[in-house]
């Protein structure tokens, strides 16, 4: 089975123009032709009794303009607003969870943990956005590694927005353990900033029962502007053995 994944780090549908503008979004997320979709620094109202819908719920924005199935992972919620993680998917979702990764006195951080009902079977969906220290990141990574660890009739994917930079990553090193990948075989493609990109902050995994045949990071004008991010892009196949 081949499919495409993607993982986007939208700034709250702030482009580098300075304007926010979600329909701009919606059109990259289009254009990635993604079936399934990390998406970070996502935000829409909180819980404050103002009506619904809002033109400013961008959760409810983007999940309509994807289609499919969506799992909402708000890692900060309060009155006004709620801000965080989200899933979009082609497939049903059969079982989901958002695990706290928050560290004591860091921004709150958190994973979605989702089972998804593809043609092949059932497979595990890790979607994060990492702190910015490194000490943080470490535990978070800790964290979803233990989510993570593999059976023999699982696929696994984890992906997110890492706020890790490093070549010899020892976030992606920790993560790939989990799920049967060396370093070496976790692409690095740089994905900001959107308008020259140098940093490959975000970042794609996949267990042992796949493989990714190729990535790309999308660059046309629309992209450079949507947010500081580029999406990253990954085609993946999977074993026969597990479809």
């Amino acid at each position: 089975m081949r499919f495409t994944i993607a993982t986007y780090n939208v700034h709250d549908c702030v482009g580098t123009d300075g304007r926010r503008d979600p329909e701009r979004v919606a059109r990259v997320i289009a254009e990635t032709g993604a079936d399934v979709l990390a998406l970070q620094e996502v935000s829409g109202p909180g819980e404050d009794g103002r009506p619904d819908p809002r033109p400013d719920d961008f959760f409810r924005l983007l999940a309509q303009a994807f289609g499919g199935y969506a799992v909402e992972g708000p890692a900060v919620i309060d009155g006004a607003r709620r801000y965080g993680n989200m899933l979009l998917s082609r497939w049903p979702v059969s079982k989901w969870a958002v695990a706290d990764l928050a560290q004591s006195e860091r921004e709150p951080r958190n994973a979605i943990d989702a089972i998804l009902e593809t043609p092949a079977g059932p497979m595990q969906v890790i979607a994060s956005h990492f702190g910015l220290r490194h000490r943080e990141r470490r535990r978070q990574a800790l964290m979803i590694g233990d989510m993570a660890q593999q059976t023999d009739t699982r696929p696994t994917l984890v992906m997110g927005d890492f706020n890790d930079w490093f070549p010899l990553s020892p976030i992606v090193r920790q993560l790939g353990a989990a799920i049967g990948r060396s370093l070496w075989q976790v692409p690095r493609r740089p994905t900001f900033p959107a308008g020259f990109p140098v940093l490959a902050l975000d970042r794609i995994l996949v267990s042992r029962h796949g493989r990714i045949l190729r990535t790309r990071v999308p660059g046309d004008a629309v992209v450079r502007l949507a947010s500081d991010h580029r999406p990253l892009v990954a085609e993946i196949e999977f074993d026969p053995a597990f479809s």
